[in-house]
């Protein structure tokens, strides 16, 4: 952070992925105290979740700005500046987007005993078909609407679409969900996760502040109030988009051969 302070190139243009890949590492070091570590028992897994991490977020960056690749607008909620040309624009981009499934999903994990404590446990119970049906629909309905007819008035919908539309689809194909979770009477997960997203959505914007490359957002709503260059009602959206990271990652580990630790 002082050399992106200093406006060294390098360490100004990247500092978000070099923060995202210390935070990672931080985290991991605190879970191998319980004997969890990542990067010790299960290398290739992490490796496997970052890889996932990079078409969970661009298909996020389709939403955005459906011609992502061709560097043209116009982009609906955020907006790069300071970038590099390519191919280190390409390398930049695959490295921040690698970091984000891990961040959530690691901080998450050391969070949950945390959640544990303060959410306790549920008494369980099937979650009716219909109902999950349901939540597939509505979650396929919202993916929908920004694609089909794009405004900066669907930002919402883009976050809350996926998780709805993929964990019940993980839950029928017997992967990790959050319906399964709550089946089971484990809060804490959810918890954990949403408390992962607010946490990475402060971090996230507060090492934004000091990069060279960065991004600012355009929103409908309160645009004007904001925290670092995220308007303060935005950061709501953190929340729900760790739960689409974690479905993402459960729909999209399940097409790999393998099987994912147990969590």
């Amino acid at each position: 952070m002082a050399l992106a302070a200093a406006r060294v190139a390098p360490a100004a243009q990247n500092l978000t992925p070099l923060c995202w890949t210390g935070f990672i590492v931080a985290v991991d070091g605190l879970l191998a105290r319980r004997g969890r570590s990542w990067l010790r028992n299960a290398p290739l897994e992490l490796a496997l979740m970052a890889a996932v991490s990079v078409p969970s977020w661009l298909l996020f960056e389709l939403y955005d700005r459906p011609r992502f690749w061709t560097g043209a607008g116009p982009e609906l909620w955020w907006h790069y500046s300071g970038l590099p040309p390519w191919p280190w624009r390409g390398l930049g981009y695959a490295w921040s987007f690698a970091t984000i499934t891990p961040a959530i999903m690691l901080l998450a994990e050391l969070l949950e005993p945390t959640a544990v404590r303060l959410a306790g446990r549920g008494a369980g119970g099937k979650v009716p078909g219909e109902l999950a049906a349901g939540m597939a629909c509505v979650g396929a309905i919202l993916a929908a609407i920004p694609l089909l007819w794009p405004s900066v008035f669907f930002a919402a919908d883009v976050w809350l679409a996926w998780p709805l539309l993929l964990d019940p689809v993980n839950r029928f194909m017997g992967r990790p969900s959050l319906i399964g979770d709550l089946e089971q009477g484990r809060r804490s997960r959810p918890a954990a996760l949403l408390a992962s997203g607010l946490a990475c959505g402060l971090l996230w914007e507060s090492w934004n502040m000091l990069a060279s490359a960065r991004w600012r957002y355009t929103v409908p709503f309160l645009g004007s109030m904001k925290l670092y260059e995220m308007p303060v009602f935005g950061f709501l959206g953190f929340a729900p988009f760790a739960l689409a990271a974690f479905a993402l990652y459960q729909f999209l580990r399940g097409l790999l051969p393998g099987k994912a630790p147990a969590a």
